[in-house]
């Protein structure tokens, strides 16, 4: 994370866009490994994790925060975006180790959940298919068998792919729009505000709309789509207002085709090792893009930034076409379970056997 800062902070553009950097960087994966403590079904996951990723809309009023920061630029000899992530990282950092003690791993040791809610939550959870009491320890054989799986690696490529765009399009959001028009720093701050606003938004409605439906796939590529358009749009030799509308556009479907997938895959992984191996992968190799981003939009390369913005597009739209041959291959694999067709693999095993299979049984329907 330093060694982007540090590329980022080259640019005075740039500096503009740090904060949200920093927070998707430290935030994002925190967040997404404590979905494992979430206790409702997981049928109201996606609007859970929406609540999770959707809280980067702070990236609006973060970058306000950095721009009055970025006054104290040579106090106590330090740079401004040194003081942006000191005084903005700390809290996070706080929270981070506050949370390891005050929040709980399962109902039973939840301190703040009456005994009534706890049942309740026991009750809820074992209705699942999968979801026996052995599939809630941690278990080496449902890490070997997330490591052999390979839909999890399939899913881990598709969250690169987004998260490429989330990376490039919080951070260089600034300097896209800066390049757009004569801006004051204050101004261009104010103009990300209701593309963050607009993004985070969509996201809760569209993980709403996938909870109430069981779908996530479709949602994930319906709104890839858009983000695909919007930077289309980036691209094309148009005016300054035509290429801030395609800001808007891809808002509107960052978040979706980038939050929904970190629940449909823990969705499909009713044992507890094999989802927290599954999560893990997915959020580290999704991650990694953060790598490559600063080195996607350089500054001479403004205002089209043909080659951050070309990948960016090339990018999602790959994660669009692996979102959308899981989506139909989990729902064949689910309509060959329903015919009986795989039956053959319980037929020598008894009751308690079948319901340790997790994701492997028969009787488990995906989520699509």
């Amino acid at each position: 994370m330093s060694t982007i800062a540090l590329k980022i902070s080259l640019h005075r553009e740039q500096d503009m866009g740090l904060s949200s950097l920093v927070q998707k960087s430290i935030f994002i994966p925190k967040c997404g490994q404590s979905r494992k403590l979430v206790f409702d079904p997981k049928t109201n996951r996606g609007i859970r994790v929406s609540l999770f990723v959707s809280s980067a809309i702070a990236g609006a009023i973060g970058g306000l925060l950095a721009y009055g920061i970025g006054f104290m630029d040579g106090v106590a000899g330090q740079r401004g975006w040194r003081w942006i992530l000191i005084i903005e990282g700390l809290p996070t950092i706080v929270l981070g180790i506050l949370t390891w003690f005050v929040l709980a791993d399962s109902p039973e040791t939840a301190y703040y959940l009456s005994p009534a809610e706890k049942e309740m939550m026991r009750v809820r959870r074992e209705r699942e298919t999968g979801q026996t009491q052995s599939a809630q320890e941690f278990h080496k054989s449902d890490v070997y068998a997330g490591l052999k799986d390979w839909k999890i690696y399939v899913f881990c490529a598709g969250q690169f792919c987004t998260d490429t765009m989330l990376y490039g399009y919080s951070t260089f959001l600034p300097t896209i729009i800066a390049d757009l028009g004569q801006w004051t720093t204050a101004e261009v701050q104010a103009l990300t505000i209701p593309c963050y606003c607009l993004g985070a938004i969509t996201y809760m409605v569209a993980a709403r709309l996938s909870d109430a439906h069981q779908k996530r796939g479709a949602y994930a590529v319906m709104f890839g789509a858009i983000s695909v358009v919007g930077y289309g749009v980036l691209l094309s030799k148009a005016s300054a207002g035509v290429h801030y509308f395609g800001c808007f556009l891809i808002a509107l479907g960052l978040y979706v085709v980038v939050g929904l997938p970190l629940a449909w895959l823990p969705n499909n992984q009713p044992r507890y090792g094999k989802r927290t191996t599954a999560t893990g992968l997915q959020l580290t190799v999704g991650n990694s893009s953060g790598v490559m981003a600063p080195f996607l939009f350089t500054k001479a390369e403004g205002p089209r930034y043909v080659r951050g913005n070309g990948v960016s597009l090339s990018l999602v739209g790959t994660a669009c076409l692996i979102y959308a041959f899981m989506s139909w291959f989990l729902s064949r694999k689910n309509a060959r379970r329903q015919a009986g067709d795989e039956d053959d693999k319980i037929s020598h095993l008894t009751e308690d056997e079948i319901a340790e299979l997790g994701d492997e049984s028969p009787r488990f329907m995906f989520t699509v």
